[in-house]
């Protein structure tokens, strides 16, 4: 009898270790891998958004920012910064509100334009003076 006793808590301690399992999330996704995804996603769209021609193009950007959008949110949400509201309907500003944040917690989305001269103000001027003079 008392073998009995112990397997039927041995078999009740066994269903709830296996109730756990099945009831935990999965483990989150690396941050390495949102940053690839959502760099990945980001080219896309901009390539999509400036090739000409294509076919069905509306549907492939509102697909692939749906993509996007989705990986941001999850981006944000694992590292614990305000994801776009608006779900699919996100404006663009609340978009790079959104990468900004990201960029503070050393996720880049996107690839930074860097100025390369020394003052770029008068490198400014000095273009609007040559586009002037060849006008």
């Amino acid at each position: 009898m008392p073998v009995a006793g112990y397997a039927l808590i041995g078999a009740w301690r066994g269903a709830g270790r296996v109730a756990d399992a099945r009831r935990k999330a999965p483990p989150p996704d690396q941050v390495e891998q949102l940053e690839a995804d959502l760099r990945r996603l980001r080219a896309a769209l901009e390539d999509t958004e400036n090739t000409p021609g294509l076919t069905a193009k509306n549907h492939r950007v509102r697909a692939l920012r749906a993509a996007y959008l989705d990986a941001l949110s999850a981006a944000c949400v694992r590292l614990d910064v305000p994801p776009p509201p608006g779900g699919g309907q996100a404006s663009q500003a609340e978009v790079y509100r959104a990468e900004e944040g990201l960029r503070r917690r050393g996720v880049r989305v996107r690839d930074s334009t860097v100025i390369m001269t020394h003052d770029w103000n008068d490198d400014v001027i000095e273009r609007l003076r040559g586009k002037r003079s060849r006008s």
